[in-house]
């Protein structure tokens, strides 16, 4: 009896091998049979015998990720075709990520502060209406812990971000909110580089100073005001890079291994 997939929560039960078999019947323009299916998974360097690939479609058959076509072999279910998609998205966008953060030079970097700066601008407008006490306690608690974090000497970067993250989320609106969960988590990796390009410039505690300013002006509702601290507070990070030659870039990501940043 085929189970009821309907939601896709099966996909997570599937094997790597059970996986790599639904991958073969994506990209196949038609039905596939045991046969075929059997030399693409070895072509791909999987280890595995024929009847092994029949098991597999039975079971696959049985939990309603692949429907037989007759003789012709089978296809992906409807609801399995859009499960694999999406992981597959999301693998792509994983990858876009990891490459952009974990490679991503000077240029790229200043790129991606104007691109917040853009988006931030309107959150705070947003929020300047739009957010409530709680709103209003979690940015001055992310304020709390930054400070905190910073004069211990601990790891701040997550707080840094998540006051962001807070002020996308004042928005109440759910496209700030997407954009600040998908992405943001990952910017902590740059955090501590943005950091140490002030120390160099001696500007150490003006990134605290500036969220305090943006957290009290949307707090008091001033949307002139949260446009124009917004929009300096990006002005200053990207006048932090935008400073350094590219050798001194090299040198500033060495420099993150001194304690003293």
């Amino acid at each position: 009896m085929t189970r009821d997939t309907s939601n896709g929560a099966v996909w997570d039960d599937l094997s790597a091998s059970e996986r790599a078999l639904a991958g073969v019947l994506l990209r196949a323009d038609g039905p596939v049979g045991a046969a075929r299916a059997h030399r693409s998974l070895r072509e791909a360097g999987a280890s595995m015998s024929q009847a092994t690939v029949s098991r597999m479609f039975l079971r696959l058959d049985t939990i309603g990720v692949t429907v037989g076509e007759g003789r012709s072999g089978r296809v992906l279910s409807d609801w399995a075709r859009r499960e694999f998609e999406r992981a597959t998205d999301h693998r792509r966008r994983n990858a876009l990520l990891d490459g952009m953060f974990g490679e991503a030079d000077r240029s790229e970097l200043i790129d991606l502060l104007a691109l917040r700066r853009a988006i931030e601008i309107e959150a705070v407008d947003l929020a300047c209406d739009r957010s409530d006490r709680a709103d209003h306690l979690a940015l001055l608690r992310s304020l709390e812990l930054y400070d905190e974090h910073t004069l211990s000497g601990g790891d701040f970067s997550r707080d840094a971000i998540e006051f962001h993250v807070a002020l996308c989320r004042a928005a109440h609106s759910a496209p700030y909110s997407v954009i600040a969960e998908a992405l943001y988590p990952d910017v902590t990796r740059l955090e501590p580089l943005t950091r140490a390009a002030a120390h160099r410039l001696g500007e150490r505690e003006k990134s605290s100073e500036e969220h305090a300013a943006i957290a009290r002006a949307v707090i008091a509702g001033d949307r002139e005001q949260s446009r124009r601290l917004t929009a300096a507070h990006f002005d200053t990070m990207i006048r932090w890079l935008s400073r350094l030659n590219e050798e001194e870039f090299d040198e500033l990501v060495a420099d993150l291994n001194n304690p003293q940043i």
